[in-house]
C-alpha cells in the first residue's frame, strides 16, 4: 500500500525494498544528530514538543521519521515487510539521506526496537548513543517479561479488525499513554487517535508479532551510552521490572525516574525531558572531525 498522506513539510525517502518512509529534519546539520522514532500505532507528531523547543533546535540536528506501517510512510500488508532487517534498512535510508555521522537514536516505546534492528544489521559503531524517553520495549523478546497488565489484557482489542471495537480501542490506547488524559487538548488527542486509526489491524498485528534477533545487540550494546527517562506511573510496563532489566543489559545506563509521569515523558514532561536529552547528547556526541 502506498503512503496515505503527502509528505507535508517533510520528504518521502525510498527504503531498500521500495517502501516510502516519511522524514523531516530541523536545526543545524553541523550539530550532533538525533533521530526520533515513535512507538507503535503512533506518528512522529508525538515529538512536537521537541521539534518546537528553541534550545534543542539551536543545539541539535533533529530528524524524525515515521516507521513503515505508520502515518505518512508506506503501509505494506505482507508480514515479510516487517522483518527486523526492513526496519534497519529504513533507518539507513534516513541515515544516508541526511548524511548523518554517529547519530543518537531517540526511540520512544516500541520505537526502542529499532536500535536493536540497527545494531543487529550494521553494528553499534554507527551510533553515538540511545535515548529512551519512556516505556522502552528494549527487545522483542524481553518486552514480554515486563509488559504491564493494561497491554496484556487489551492486546486482543488493539488487534481487532472490528470497526466497532477499533474506535473504542484507539481512545483507550491513546489515553493510556499519559498519566492524566484529561489534561490533553482535544486537538492533540485527535492527532494521536488519527495516527492509530489509519493503521490497519493487519499491519498492527505484524508490528506486534514481528520477529527480532538480539544476539549481536546483547554483545555490542555494552559499549553504547544509553539514557532512560522513565515515568513511575507508566501503564504500559511494570516499572519495578523494567528498571532492573535496563540496568542488566545497558552497561552505560543513565537513569532518570520522573514521579507522577506516565508512558510518554517526551510529551507529559517535555521541558525536563528536553533538558536531560540535550545534556546527554552534548556529553556523548562525537566531535566534528573525530
Amino acid at each position: 500500500m502506498a503512503s496515505i498522506f503527502p509528505s507535508d513539510n517533510g520528504q518521502l525517502l525510498i527504503s531498500k525494498d521500495g517502501t516510502k518512509i516519511w522524514a523531516e529534519a530541523a536545526g543545524d546539520p553541523a550539530n550532533p544528530p538525533v533521530v526520533f522514532i515513535h512507538g507503535v500505532a503512533c506518528t512522529a507528531l508525538v515529538f512536537d514538543n521537541q521539534f518546537s523547543d528553541s534550545n534543542l533546535l539551536d543545539n541539535i540536528y533533529m530528524i524524525r521519521y515515521e516507521m513503515r506501517g505508520h502515518g505518512r510512510s508506506g503501509h505494506p500488508l505482507d508480514f515479510d515487510s516487517y522483518a527486523s532487517l526492513r526496519f534497519a534498512e529504513d533507518f539507513m535510508a534516513v541515515y544516508n539521506a541526511f548524511q548523518l555521522k554517529k547519530p543518537f537514536i531517540c526511540g520512544w516505546s516500541m520505537g526502542s526496537f529499532v536500535p536493536v534492528d540497527v545494531i543487529e544489521a550494521y553494528g553499534a559503531g554507527i551510533l553515538g548513543g540511545i535515548i529512551l524517553p519512556g516505556g522502552p520495549a528494549i527487545t522483542r523478546s524481553l518486552h514480554t517479561e515486563y509488559m504491564g497488565d493494561f497491554l496484556k489484557n487489551n492486546v486482543p482489542r488493539f488487534l481487532s479488525s472490528s470497526a466497532d471495537i477499533q474506535g473504542e480501542a484507539a481512545v483507550e490506547f491513546i489515553e493510556s499513554c499519559v498519566r492524566n488524559p484529561e489534561a490533553m487538548s482535544f486537538e492533540t488527542k485527535m492527532k494521536w487517535i488519527g495516527g492509530y486509526v489509519i493503521q490497519s489491524a493487519t499491519v498492527r498485528t505484524h508490528l506486534i508479532t514481528r520477529e527480532q534477533s538480539s544476539q549481536r545487540w546483547e554483545k555490542e550494546i555494552q559499549n553504547v551510552p544509553v539514557l532512560l527517562i522513565q515515568g513511575d506511573s507508566d501503564r504500559h510496563v511494570v516499572v519495578d521490572k523494567i528498571i532492573p532489566m535496563a540496568q542488566k543489559y545497558y552497561a552505560r545506563l543513565e537513569l532518570h525516574v520522573l514521579k507522577g509521569c506516565g508512558h510518554t515523558p517526551c510529551f507529559e514532561r517535555a521541558e525536563e525531558t528536553n533538558r536531560l536529552l540535550l545534556d546527554f547528547v552534548q556529553r556523548h556526541a562525537v566531535k566534528v572531525g573525530a
